[in-house]
């Protein structure tokens, strides 16, 4: 079922977790599910895997808008009213409103009692004091310009085993056409898949692929990977252990054509079988 905030608006592409104690009426437990505080190292893998994407479009644009010395002159102008910590949540404020998915925790961890157009909410709590300031430093220096280089550096921020494309994944990816509706999962897989698109602007990756994240290390990472190529919808991601073809139909999908799997996502390869089987796949 598509995920709603406080306002009551649909959210397409984004999952409820935690929505049965809602559904059976259990207020506590309901609140409970939504609720949670993330642990401080994903917290703290969040911004770190942030300032690479902040990083990335400070190269993409040329402009220092968010890090040179205009804008630190800016800062400074402001008589040091925002410390490190604000900064930086400003800074990834303002880019979630373009790519949410990348930048937003209430996306990216699922915060969904929050309202769509609140990224942070009152519960979250923040970058640590030496961290902000570690990462608004080291994001004067350039970043990554290359698509392949940001999310390999971003899932090295999360600790995840290095991406690695199979010549099976990259010929799959490959097959892609503005047509196809494709079903994901695994790191590995996204990067065939950016790899394979990243000269191409006839697709469109947020509306024609389906991502089934094992982990909020993936949702951030498929929003990072979608920086760079042509996405005009939301981002369709539910979670692995979840999934369902009624799952993936509630986001918009009516069918599937094929699925690129990673093999460290081989735990969801029953569930991506079964989905392709009553989806056309």
């Amino acid at each position: 079922m598509p995920a709603t905030g406080t306002t009551g608006r649909a959210a397409p592409g984004y999952e409820i977790a935690g929505s049965s104690a809602c559904i059976q009426g259990n207020a506590s437990r309901c609140l409970a599910a939504f609720m949670h505080t993330p642990a401080a190292d994903q917290v703290d893998a969040f911004y770190r895997a942030g300032l690479e994407g902040l990083r990335y479009l400070e190269a993409r644009e040329g402009r220092g808008r968010r890090f040179g010395e205009a804008a630190q002159a800016a800062w400074s102008a402001l008589g040091g009213e925002f410390d490190a910590r604000d900064r930086l949540d400003l800074l990834l404020r303002d880019a979630a409103a373009v790519h949410p998915l990348a930048f937003a925790p209430r996306v990216v961890f699922e915060m969904t009692w929050l309202a769509d157009d609140e990224p942070f909410g009152a519960e979250w709590p923040g970058a640590r004091a030496a961290l902000a300031e570690t990462l608004l430093r080291d994001g004067r220096t350039k970043g990554a310009d290359d698509l392949t280089e940001l999310f390999l550096t971003s899932a090295k921020r999360w600790a995840l085993p290095e991406p690695r494309v199979t010549a099976a994944l990259s010929d799959a990816a490959a097959r892609i056409a503005p047509s196809s509706r494709i079903l994901l999962a695994g790191s590995s897989a996204m990067l065939a898949l950016i790899q394979a698109t990243s000269a191409r602007r006839d697709l469109d990756l947020a509306e024609q692929v389906v991502v089934l994240a094992s982990s909020t290390a993936e949702r951030q990472l498929w929003g990072l990977a979608l920086m760079g190529a042509t996405a005009r919808t939301r981002p369709r991601v539910l979670g692995a252990e979840t999934a369902t073809a009624e799952r993936v139909r509630a986001l918009g999908m009516t069918h599937l054509d094929f699925a690129l799997v990673s093999e460290e996502s081989a735990g969801a390869a029953g569930t991506v079988k079964a989905v392709l089987s009553e989806m056309g796949g």
